[in-house]
């Protein structure tokens, strides 16, 4: 997909992730609703994170440049860390007032599990459009998909305390931060996992089999992954004591040609087969 059409089609997810929110909050104000006001909480904090997203993923598209010999790539993984803030500050701020109305009567009207089954439209969209995305916005799709699995458990939690009692509201609004905080757990080893230079064994096997297409031997690989998909590093291959430097030239020429269009970028480093392998 290209910047263009990114930056489009995450124009419409903001502009969802929106509507949606609009929806949840007014819901909770009007209805009283715990449960939909966690709901609420964590859409606002969707509306900002997906804008984070875009800033830090054009800032990851920009090219090498005096500072960044590599490129920019790593700068969009801000996008990520950013909306793991955003939700850990509204984890914070529901678990505060949810201690605070611990015990503490309410009335719940039907106007929130309404407002909150209207919001599943937009947020449903939302959830589709991420999956034809670039990797890097991957991490917003799960969270919004996270945005429909609470609108459905505060819709039940805020009906069963418009209609039953309140306290079927305060459990709704409980269980959806208690699962708030188990994804923001597992979105943090996601994050770290990114962060870890990681070497993929499909990536090793690739690099291997291209070299071996060009009439080389992989002698030491050092490659890493930067962000999903775009990986960088350097590699020893070995050719034919006899292979003409030109010729040594033009296999590392070709092999990091051919790993570039698959996201590898690696630079070759050429050695005779008979040289002893260095330490």
């Amino acid at each position: 997909m290209d910047g263009w059409r990114l930056v489009k089609s995450l124009t419409i997810l903001i502009a969802l992730s929106i509507v949606g929110g609009v929806l949840k909050i007014y819901g909770s104000v009007v209805g009283g609703s715990k449960s939909v006001f966690v709901d609420a909480a964590t859409s606002i904090a969707n509306t900002i994170a997906i804008l984070m997203i875009l800033i830090f993923f054009r800032e990851g598209m920009e090219p090498p440049d005096i500072d960044h010999h590599y490129g920019h790539y790593r700068l969009a993984i801000g996008g990520p860390i950013s909306m793991l803030m955003l939700y850990s500050f509204v984890a914070g701020i529901v678990t505060v007032d949810l201690f605070d109305s611990f015990g503490k009567a309410y009335r719940v009207s039907y106007e929130s599990p309404i407002y909150a089954s209207i919001a599943i439209i937009p947020y449903g969209l939302a959830v589709m459009i991420t999956k034809r995305l670039h990797p890097i916005v991957y991490s917003y799709g799960g969270f919004t998909a996270i945005e429909l699995i609470e609108s459905t458990i505060s819709i039940l939690s805020s009906l069963g305390g418009a209609a039953i009692s309140y306290i079927i509201d305060f459990i709704g609004a409980i269980a959806l931060t208690i699962y708030l905080f188990y994804e923001l757990v597992k979105s943090l080893r996601e994050i770290v996992i990114d962060v870890s230079d990681i070497a993929p064994i499909d990536v090793i096997d690739r690099i291997h089999r291209v070299a071996r297409d060009f009439g080389a031997n992989v002698e030491r690989i050092r490659v890493r992954r930067i962000i999903e998909s775009i990986y960088q590093g350097d590699v020893v291959v070995r050719v034919e004591p006899s292979t003409p430097i030109e010729k040594a030239h033009s296999v590392a020429d070709n092999i990091e040609k051919e790993l570039k269009k698959q996201g590898i970028d690696i630079v070759i480093h050429v050695e005779p087969s008979n040289e002893p392998k260095q330490k």
